[in-house]
Order: C-alpha cells, then structure tokens, then sequence
C-alpha cells in the first residue's frame, strides 16, 4: 500500500538505492547507526555489525545465513544473489548470529512501534487488510516482534 505522505522507511532515515542500470531486481532500503547496517529487500532483510559479521534472513524462509562481512549485502538485488550463503558453522558464528537475529527482530519491533506513533494505531490494519495471510492482528505487531526476539536463544559459550 502506498502512503500518499510519502515512504515511511525514508522518513525513518533510510536510504533507498535502485538497482544499477541493466540490472533487474529490488530496491534496497539501507539504514548505518551506531556501527550497525540494515538492509531491506521487499525478500529479506541483513543486519551486521562493523567487526561482528553479519546475517541475512530471507522474508519467507527466517533462518539467518552467515555474512563475514556486511559488504557482502552491498551487490544483492534480487533474492537469487544469496543462495550462496552458508548457515552460521563454527560456534563463534551461531552466537554472534543469533545476536544479529534477536537485534534484528528488537530493531523491527521498535520500527514498528514508530509507525504506530507516526501514523496511528489504524495505519498497520489498513496496509494488512489487503494481504490474503496474517499470522497475527496488526494491533500486537511490534509487541509480537518483541516477544520473538526473546525466543532467539543464545547458545552456551
């Protein structure tokens, strides 16, 4: 659904890049603060950290894939450009993924209540309304995303 207002994820302070000439696939949707990198694709999201590495979570199928680098997410247009990437191996990978994973989900639920704040408690039923599957009501979305996050469990040391 379009917001004639304008694109909430640019109001929010991301910046949106379009794939290069001659290249087919999605916008991307990118976000720095705090030495961390968000990425969004209408297929996934990436979330890294500047020396931690990074994930990439695809929209349909929410198992992170490792990234050593947040570079790695510059090139990707189109979800076939990360079928390459691996699920985290080594045990300092699935901690610091699961940390990326469980900051991710936390990073959504807060976008999430901004929206309601920016636009209201009605704004998320509309754009849902038109969505054929729901997992949850539009009203428990950023407290849904929360309680996710507390489900990511960090494996022992």
């Amino acid at each position: 659904m379009r917001r004639p207002e304008g694109n909430l994820l640019l109001e929010y302070g991301f910046e949106r890049s379009r794939p290069p000439e001659g290249v087919s696939g999605s916008s991307r949707y990118t976000l720095h603060r705090d030495g961390a990198h968000l990425a969004l694709w209408g297929f996934g999201a990436g979330h890294a950290v500047e020396g931690c590495g990074g994930i990439y979570v695809n929209r349909y199928c929410f198992v992170p894939r490792w990234l050593a680098d947040r570079a790695a997410l510059d090139p990707v247009w189109r979800a076939e450009q990360t079928a390459s990437l691996r699920r985290p191996l080594t045990r300092r990978e699935i901690r610091r993924s699961r940390r990326l994973l469980r900051a991710l989900i936390r990073w959504i639920a807060a976008y999430e209540r901004w929206v309601e704040a920016a636009c209201g408690p009605g704004y998320r039923p509309r754009t849902l309304a038109s969505w054929h599957r729901t997992s949850i009501p539009a009203a428990r979305m950023a407290i849904e995303w929360e309680l996710l996050a507390r489900h990511v469990e960090e494996p022992p040391p």
